[in-house]
Formats: structure tokens, sequence, C-alpha cells
């Protein structure tokens, strides 16, 4: 696979990931968070379970043996519910815009997983974000932050923690602890995990065959296939083109129109996470499997 085949994958992960979003808001109306997410992630798991097994079954067990394994699994779990409860306060297109606040706290993550230093840019790209965050929170009023919305951005701030923990943990285990390693096995082992640590209710709706099919299945498996070609700091770069599918729905389906203050925010958001992922991508660092190999 070549590099613009990882740009195929990364464009498919965007789309993907970029619809979870509202496909989240869409399902928490008929679900509870914990109950839709099982799920999204029971359905993801199940509908590849005989293909993945067929000739993965020794790699698989291989993984499940990784404490790695189960860090990745375990903060995208984290980070998905924080997202699930947050989307409950926010509309799907600030809620993609403040999960991805995670390429501003990779950074600071980096240095412990990755051998990677910060730098004092990263700080300054911190503090322009947190500007952001108060007035989408706040909507230029400081009474609003008590309020419900609020709160939805606590918690998806939380998921941005869970998030960049994924990130960083998978580039550890892909390029560190086990370069060369099978990416359908990676995304199904992560995909089990997730599901085994939710709750199965006994409701399907269409939105969530949308989000397993589109956002689970295509978006996870386009996500670990790009890593191979892409360098988890270019691919930040371009994950922030996500960001435009929900807005964009917003905008031209749902005909959802934000206050004033919610854009100004958002654009302090958006220049923050620009101003990390520049610096990111002016460091060396090789991070993809394919680099660590010609490397070694």
């Amino acid at each position: 696979m070549n590099k613009t085949i990882g740009y195929l994958y990364l464009f498919i992960a965007i789309i993907g990931w970029g619809l979870s979003s509202t496909f989240i808001e869409f399902g928490l109306a008929y679900l509870s968070p914990i109950g839709f997410l099982a799920i999204r992630f029971v359905l993801a798991t199940f509908i590849p379970t005989p293909i993945v097994l067929r000739n993965r079954m020794s790699t698989i067990i291989d993984l499940f043996r990784c404490k790695w394994t189960w860090v990745v699994g375990l903060s995208e779990t984290m980070g998905l519910v924080f997202q699930y409860f947050g989307q409950q306060y926010v509309p799907a297109g600030l809620a993609a815009l403040l999960s991805l606040l995670f390429l501003l706290i990779v950074p600071f993550l980096s240095p412990f997983f990755l051998r990677v230093g910060l730098q004092k840019s990263h700080l300054i790209a911190v503090a322009i974000a947190l500007i952001g965050v108060l007035l989408v929170s706040s909507e230029g009023r400081i009474e609003n932050l008590l309020s419900g919305s609020a709160i939805g951005v606590l918690f998806l701030l939380g998921a941005a923690f869970g998030y960049a923990l994924y990130f960083v943990t998978t580039s550890r285990l892909s390029t560190i602890e086990k370069p060369g390693l099978d990416t359908i096995s990676l995304f199904y082992v992560v995909l089990f995990i997730i599901a085994g640590f939710s709750l199965l209710p006994l409701v399907v709706i269409p939105w969530i065959l949308g989000l397993v099919l589109f956002s689970t299945m295509i978006g996870f498996l386009a996500y670990f296939r790009f890593l191979t070609e892409i360098s988890a700091n270019e691919a930040s770069d371009l994950l922030l083109l996500q960001v435009l599918v929900p807005f964009s729905v917003d905008f031209f389906l749902l005909r959802r129109f934000h206050a004033t203050w919610v854009f100004l925010g958002s654009f302090f958001i958006l220049v923050a996470m620009i101003i990390v992922v520049k610096i990111s991508n002016a460091e060396k660092m090789p991070i993809t499997i394919d680099e660590l190999s010609r490397d070694g």
C-alpha cells in the first residue's frame, strides 16, 4: 500500500467520523448514551467476526495478551462514553469540534508515550483553545457557564482526553511495541473491547445502523489502515476536516444556525489546533509502521 492509498483511507475515516456526531445526536433522542454505545459496537464487532476469525485467531489472541491493546481499547471507550453524554447537551457540529481538541492534548502525552518533546508553542495553542472553549460554552454570557450546555462541554473535553490517549497509544502499539502488526486484527480487537465494556439494550434504530456502518466499521478500519502509511502528525492535520461534515449537515440539512459567539469561539479552537499540528508536522518523528521498518 502506498501513501496515496493511505490518504484515501484517511479521507474515508474523516467522512465516517465526521458523520458520527450527527448519527449520535439523532440516536440519543431514542436511547440512553450507554445503551446506544453498546448497540453500535456490538453490531460493529459481530458483523465482521466470521471473516476476521477465519485466518487471524492467533494474531487476535496475541493482541489480547498485550497491555497496550487494552489501553487503546479502554481509552477509546472512555472518549466515546464522555462524547455520548456530552452530546445530550451540545449539537453535533460543536460536539465534533470540541472532541477534536484531542489534537491539542496529543503533544502533552507524546513525551510519555512516543518520546517526543513538548514545545512552548503548544502552551500558546492551548491558551487560545481555552478562550475558544469559554466562548463556545458561555455564548458571551458568564451565567451560561453553569447551564446544561456547559456541562456538555465538560463531558466533551473529557472525550477529547480519551481520544488523545487513544491516538498516542495506537501509535505506540503500531510503531514501537508491535511494528508491522495486522491492522485488521487490531481493528477487530479494539471493537471487541469497546463492545465488552458496554451494555446491550434490545432496541435498534436506523441511526445506529448508519453509525455502525459509516462511523464505526468503515471509519475505524480506515483509521488503522491510513496509520500504516501516514504519520500521526500529518494525519492529525487533515483530520481537522472532519468537523466540516457535521457542520454541513447542521446548516444544509437541519437548517440549524449558531450564535456569533459560538463561531468566534470555534475560530479560536481551530486556530489553536492548526498551531499544534503545524508544530508537530515540523518535528521529525518516525511514526508510521513502514517508516519504522525502513529505519530499522
